[in-house]
This record gives C-alpha cells, sequence and structure tokens, in this order.
C-alpha cells in the first residue's frame, strides 16, 4: 500500500490537539480562566474539523464502511482491550491477587476503561451521517441538515437526555465536520489570507476568545449557547489553520504526535497516573508546584515515542497504519 502524502501543518495542528488533550487529562485546572476556556474552543472541535477536511465518498457506501472500520473501529477495538487488560491488571494488584475483586472492580461499559476512545465512537458516527448526507442531498441542502441535526443534538442535551453510544455529540459535533469538508471544497488547503491579514485575524479571534469563551466539554455535554459553542470554536479554528499554513517547518516532534495521534490518543491515559506517581516519588517537592502537571506532561509525551514505534511495528494493522480489511472484506493474512 502507497504511503499517503502528508500535509506538515495539518500533522502540526493534529500534534498541538493532542498536546492539548494530554495535558488536560493530566490536569483540568492547568491553564486556569480564562486560558483553559480558550483552548477549550478548539480542542476537540478541530480534531472533528481536520478529520472533515479529508472526507471522501470512496466507491460507494461499502467501501467507505471498510475504510472507516479500518481506521476507527479497529484501532478502538484495540484501545478498548488494552484498556480492559490496564483496569485489570491495576485492580488485581490493589485487590491482594483476587481475580474475582479485580473482575468485579472492572467497569462495565468497556468506554470507561479508557475514556478518550469515545471520541472514536463519535468520530465514526459523524463519518457515517455525513456519507448519508453527502449521498442523497446537494450539497446546500447537506449543510443546512447537518446544521439542524446539530439543533437537534444540543436540544437532546439541553433537555437532560443522553442518546446511546454518545450519538448526542454525534449530532453536535457535525458542523466543525461540515467546516472542514467545505474548507477543502473552497481550496482553503492550498491558498489563505495575506500574511497581514493572518496575523490580524488572529489577534482579533484571541481578544474574542479571551472575553467571551465559556467552558466545553463536549464528553460531558457541558455546552455554552447554541451560537457561542459554535461561532467562537470556528473563529479559533480557522485562525489557526491560516496561521499553520504560513509555517514552512513545523516543530518536528509535534507533527510526529500530530501523524500519529491516534496512537497517542489510545494510549496516554494509561501513562498518566504510572508516570506521575513515579515522578511524585523521585521528587516529592514537585507534587505541589503549580507547574508540576508540565512535567507529567513532557513524561507522557516522550514515553509516547517508543509506544507509537511499538504499535507502528507490530500491529501495524490494528492502528490504522496498514489495512485489516481489504476490498472483499476478507482478513488479510
Amino acid at each position: 500500500m502507497a504511503a499517503k502524502e502528508r500535509i506538515a501543518y495539518i500533522d502540526f495542528m493534529k500534534g498541538l490537539c493532542i498536546i492539548l488533550v494530554v495535558a488536560f487529562h493530566i490536569d483540568t485546572t492547568a491553564f486556569g480562566v480564562p486560558y483553559g476556556y480558550m483552548l477549550q474552543q478548539f480542542r476537540i472541535p478541530m480534531y472533528f474539523f481536520l478529520s472533515g477536511l479529508f472526507f471522501k465518498l470512496y466507491d460507494g457506501f461499502f467501501d467507505f464502511a471498510r475504510k472507516k472500520i479500518n481506521n476507527i473501529i479497529v484501532p478502538l477495538i484495540l484501545f478498548l482491550i488494552i484498556g480492559a487488560i490496564y483496569y485489570f491488571c491495576r485492580n488485581l494488584i490493589g485487590s491482594h491477587f483476587s481475580v474475582a475483586k479485580a473482575l468485579e472492580l472492572m467497569p462495565l461499559n468497556p468506554i470507561k476503561n479508557n475514556t478518550p476512545t469515545w471520541f472514536l465512537v463519535v468520530l465514526f458516527e459523524v463519518n457515517i451521517i455525513y456519507y448519508l448526507l453527502q449521498k442523497f442531498l446537494p450539497r446546500w441542502l447537506t449543510i443546512v441538515a447537518a446544521l439542524l441535526l446539530s439543533v437537534v443534538g444540543y436540544a437532546v442535551v439541553q433537555a437532560g437526555y443522553n442518546l446511546i453510544l454518545y450519538f448526542d455529540i454525534a449530532l453536535v459535533a457535525m458542523p466543525f465536520f461540515v467546516l472542514g469538508s467545505e474548507s477543502k471544497k473552497l481550496g482553503l488547503l492550498e491558498k489563505g489570507p495575506h500574511m497581514a491579514v493572518r496575523v490580524v485575524f488572529a489577534i482579533v479571534v484571541a481578544v474574542i476568545l479571551f472575553f467571551f469563551s465559556q467552558r466545553i466539554n463536549m464528553l460531558h455535554r457541558v455546552y455554552p449557547s447554541y451560537f457561542r459553542l459554535y461561532l467562537l470554536p470556528a473563529l479559533s479554528i480557522m485562525s489557526l489553520l491560516f496561521l499553520c499554513q504560513y509555517i514552512k517547518r513545523p516543530v518536528p516532534i509535534i507533527t510526529y504526535l500530530g501523524r500519529y495521534s491516534i496512537m497517542v490518543l489510545g494510549t496516554h491515559y494509561f501513562l498518566i497516573l504510572p508516570l506521575r506517581a513515579v515522578i511524585f516519588k523521585l521528587m516529592p517537592s514537585l507534587a505541589n508546584a503549580s507547574w508540576s502537571f508540565l512535567i507529567v506532561l513532557v513524561f507522557v509525551l516522550a514515553v509516547e515515542f517508543p509506544v507509537i514505534y511499538i504499535l507502528k511495528k507490530y500491529l501495524p494493522r490494528f492502528t490504522a497504519q496498514e489495512e485489516f480489511f481489504y476490498k472483499g472484506w476478507k482478513i488479510r493474512k
């Protein structure tokens, strides 16, 4: 299978996203207010936007579904299995080597064994919904339908309901995905405004975010008003897109993490607690330091590099590096 051509600044944007995801999982309050709220405007929405940039219909629904199963569902299953093993072993050690007790302490919901994988469930649903809209509706009506679905998802959450398999979150995420798809169709990947316009736009957006950002947590269904939920993330995403386009040589470490962000997403949760325990055991004075989360963040990201290497080398078909299912729906031997 030929290697896909990479766009460096897109991987850089993915890298920024995944670093923020890890940072917030280490300490949700580390950035404080309003800076934490400002970062939340694009932390997860930009992931959906970037996924929308590369949406394709492929050769019909079954080929499309095969691609998404290879790229999303197969890695999801791997990360859920790793999560189950991790929590079983952790509970076993903490339960005086009682297998029965370890099984009893494991969450019944497999996603809770690896919480960040909720994103993969939602991303798969968003892709399927958008495929159906694209297949059966004209372009303008697809955009309208996606917005209407987001209104439904938002209303469901405001009414106090959570749909099965995070389907309400998938509906809420639709506009971010559509924004990415439409940005590509409009040619914004190849061209952008003059550099001076980019800088002025970024400064204006930063000021707006500073004064008007509110908390966004898609997993826990914490949303501001409908208008603010989409306008502020859209502004911040487009601002970052225009700025990152101008970067000729993105930071290689961040770009690398972005390229393999699905592996970081699926594994970082298991590294945080053990590494934090080891670091604070060796350096107890850091435990109460306001910047201690940065130390943990650096160590977690550093460990991710050998983790990525191992997954790439030994489990490429399970981490979207090679196809698990090829055309014909047969398992590759």
